[in-house]
Formats: structure tokens, C-alpha cells, sequence
């Protein structure tokens, strides 16, 4: 596997986690959200 892309790929989840919190939800909440099934493939 190429680190690169998991190192992007982290990085992404980072960006995603921080706006979340800067729109006013709680890492609770966003912890809640990233384990629910949403049903997307």
C-alpha cells in the first residue's frame, strides 16, 4: 500500500473533523456520525 495516500488520506479526515467542530458540533457528535451506516457504496 503507498503511505502517501494513506498520509492524504489522514490528512483529509483531519480537515473533515475540523470543520465539523467549526460548524458547532461536538467530537461526540462527529464520533457518532463517522460509525453510523449511511449506506453509501
Amino acid at each position: 500500500m503507498n503511505d502517501q495516500f494513506i498520509i492524504a488520506l489522514d490528512e483529509e479526515w483531519v480537515a473533515l473533523v475540523q470543520e465539523a467542530k467549526a460548524a458547532g458540533l461536538r467530537i461526540e457528535e462527529i464520533r457518532e456520525f463517522l460509525r453510523e451506516d449511511h449506506g453509501e457504496e
